[in-house]
């Protein structure tokens, strides 16, 4: 219990209570004593009225002293307080950090106004009750947490720079927040500090693993203004990905685009969510997804030119509307040429090695598989470019001319891909002897069995990941009834893609420079299996053909979260890159060892990658030059961990700041006059009584 004043200076109006002391005192009659008997009776009358008129005189100087006393006290203003008070008790000068959550969540609707706005403008009411000559420093709390205003004492132009900011696409890092406001206080040049941090209090910004990590925390009270009390309704959904497949296995070409839709609340939600292709919607149906439920939701298009695919899903529509779309983008997978070297050409037709690989390849036309293959027999090879060819295909090949095999080292060093199919016309020793620098194995003898099958110990491998659980159990049941043993070369690293279910590798991987290398250890023809005549040999034969020219890991694939840096390998050292924002804005990409990265992410959509002309030269880019041509695209989307609707309890909070006193308040106008002056005030009703006394003081005169 405690009494404050807000000017405590007038209280040395007090000193003027001696102003009608002193001149009661200088007025006092001092009475004579004279015997006169003519006027005795007249004298013992007025002896009784100036005996009766005394105890007025004495009433009139204490209301006069009340009155000057009171009225010292309304003008310092006085609160009073049945607690410590905290907040701004004198007009003495105090340092005051301001924490405010900028973060995506703080973008929910409140009527006609974000959470952020109500809390820039409330921001602007709480610094007019801040005394003058005070200073401010401005925290905001996204991710990552900064410094955006150091100390300032100009009241107006920290007003101006809390109403021109906007609300990042960004999730909550309240840790690392405080972290730089302790930072901030230490270095403040006042006695008095405040803390104030404006916030919706989000669950996922207050992460208890950051706040273990962080040992420098505010020493200070900490107030918290909590924004969430003003939304009358939660975030409901969220879309959390969408992934985009192309399907190999029908003669028109289709895209699966698949989403997968969270419900945030505890009710069944019956949510519209649409396929948006060129801001313009294409598909749209209505789910239904339990409460705090995941659903997935598939979408397929029709694939009829080249062009990357620019689109979104949008689920729902609720208060909080960023997380309700999701970017994608889609480039369709190119012509990639293929040679098949056929080293067992048959007179007939199907019993050829080249038969079935080059009808899975290209099974209609190049505009629907975009497998280009061109059959070779060993003897032609030497004739052939190897430049020509994104992937050369080796199938039961026993020996290669003489010294070929440092062309097709070339050939892989400088980024081709080399697949062998395994057969009895293949020479193990040749093999170990002269290809030594290419495989990291060498072959031991062809093992034969009634029957043995492949084994999928992981399907995340990317050839795997198109496959559906069905199709794996068809691909499990092939029967294969030969393959190559292999022993690992000293020094040699490379990685077992599929195995056989006696623990045998089947497929084989490794890196060569910029190419890649692929063993089959079977055949790729229906001598050793029947694999060959298997639905799902076409899509397998196309996707490790697609994988070995790294087409399955192509620009547009990328999917990164706001603030995520771009990074892309591109085998053009000399050339100069710039992307385009979601805005239209255009910015010049680094490019580093080979690598292309990209870190102005702030903005959720779709990014386009340009290459520059060679002449093109500029630090700074307006719009892009002539000439300039697009590479390829890659999307920025939020990270939904911000769009849960829990909230963080005041005693999870003292759980993390276990040594901080912590108020919580609703940004109300009661609770913002509390946060002024943390009592009652008593001028008021001190001046009141000051009206008082002068009307009893007339009143008591006149009567006299």
């Amino acid at each position: 219990m405690n009494l404050n004043f807000t000017s405590p200076f007038f209280l040395f109006g007090l000193l003027g209570i001696s102003i009608p002391i002193l001149i009661h005192l200088l007025t006092r009659r001092q009475q004579k004593h004279i015997r006169f008997s003519a006027v005795y009776l007249l004298f013992q009358s007025q002896k009784r009225s100036i005996k009766k008129s005394n105890p007025n005189r004495l009433l009139l100087l204490f209301l006069r002293c009340l009155g000057i006393a009171l009225f010292s006290l309304a003008l310092a203003n006085p609160f009073f307080s049945l607690g410590d008070s905290e907040a701004f008790r004198n007009d003495s000068p105090a340092s005051y950090v301001f924490i405010l959550d900028d973060s995506f969540s703080m973008r929910s609707q409140v009527e006609e106004k974000t959470l952020f706005e109500s809390a820039t403008q409330f921001l602007s009411k709480l610094l007019t009750q801040i005394p003058e000559g005070s200073e401010f420093s401005l925290v905001l709390a996204s991710n990552p947490a900064r410094i955006d205003q150091d100390w300032m004492a100009q009241k107006g132009s920290f007003v101006k720079l809390t109403q021109s900011l906007q609300p990042s696409f960004q999730t909550t890092d309240m840790g690392r927040a405080l972290e730089k406001a302790a930072t901030l206080l230490k270095s403040s040049s006042n006695k008095e500090k405040n803390l104030i941090v404006l916030t919706d209090l989000d669950k996922n910004g207050w992460d208890k693993e950051v706040f273990s990590e962080i040992d420098n925390l505010p020493t200070v009270p900490l107030k918290v203004f909590d924004f969430s009390t003003l939304s009358v309704k939660n975030n409901l959904i969220s879309v959390e990905s969408v992934q985009s497949q192309q399907e190999f296995l029908a003669r028109s070409r289709i895209l699966k685009i698949t989403t997968k839709v969270t419900n945030h609340s505890q009710a069944r939600q019956r949510v519209p969510v649409s396929l948006i292709l060129d801001k313009k919607t294409k598909k749209e149906t209505l789910v239904d997804i339990q409460g705090g439920q995941t659903i997935s939701k598939e979408f397929s298009i029709p694939l009829r030119n080249e062009d990357t695919i620019l689109g979104e899903i949008k689920a729902g529509n609720d208060v909080l509307p960023i997380d309700d779309r999701r970017f994608f983008s889609h480039l369709p997978n190119q012509n990639i040429k293929v040679l098949v070297v056929d080293g067992d050409p048959g007179t007939i037709s199907h019993q050829s090695e080249s038969f079935y690989l080059e009808r899975a390849l290209n099974p209609f036309s190049v505009s629907v598989s975009h497998i280009d293959p061109t059959v070779s027999t060993l003897a032609e090879l030497p004739l052939r470019q190897l430049s020509d060819f994104s992937v050369v295909i080796l199938a039961n090949v026993r020996e290669f001319p003489i010294d070929y095999e440092l062309e097709l080292e070339n050939y892989v060093l400088r980024g081709g891909a080399l697949i062998f199919g395994m057969g009895d016309q293949v020479n193990p020793k040749y093999y170990n002897e002269k290809l030594g620098n290419l495989l990291p194995v060498t072959f031991e003898a062809v093992k034969n069995f009634d029957k043995t099958h492949l084994l999928f110990k992981s399907t995340e491998h990317p050839v795997m990941r198109a496959f559906s659980a069905k199709a794996i159990e068809e691909m499990k049941e092939i029967p294969f009834h030969s393959f190559f043993t292999i022993q690992a070369r000293d020094k040699k690293k490379f990685k077992v893609a599929n195995w056989f279910t006696n623990e045998n590798p089947a497929v084989i991987e490794t890196d060569s420079g910029k190419g890649k290398i692929i063993l089959f250890l079977s055949s790729l023809d229906r001598q050793w299996n029947d694999f060959p005549i298997q639905p799902t040999f076409l899509p397998w034969i196309q996707r490790w053909t697609q994988y070995a020219t790294r087409g399955l890991e192509n620009v547009s694939h990328q999917d990164l979260l706001v603030g995520e840096t771009f990074q892309q390998n591109i085998d053009r050292p000399d050339a100069n890159w710039a992307v385009q924002t979601p805005g239209g804005n255009i910015h010049l990409a680094l490019e580093e060892k080979g690598m292309i990265k990209f870190n102005k992410t702030q903005l959720p959509g779709i990014y386009t990658l340009f290459e520059l002309p060679h002449e093109s030269t500029q630090e700074t880019l307006n719009k892009l030059p002539m000439g300039s041509q697009p590479i390829g695209t890659f999307t920025i989307n939020v990270d939904t961990k911000e769009s849960s609707p829990r909230k963080i309890s005041e005693e999870d909070i003292n759980t993390l700041l276990p040594d901080i006193k912590i108020t919580i308040n609703k940004p109300e106008p009661s609770a913002y006059k509390a946060a002024s002056t943390e009592g009652m005030l008593l001028a008021t009703p001190l001046l009141l009584l000051v009206a008082g006394i002068l009307l009893l003081e007339g009143w008591m005169i006149r009567r006299e």
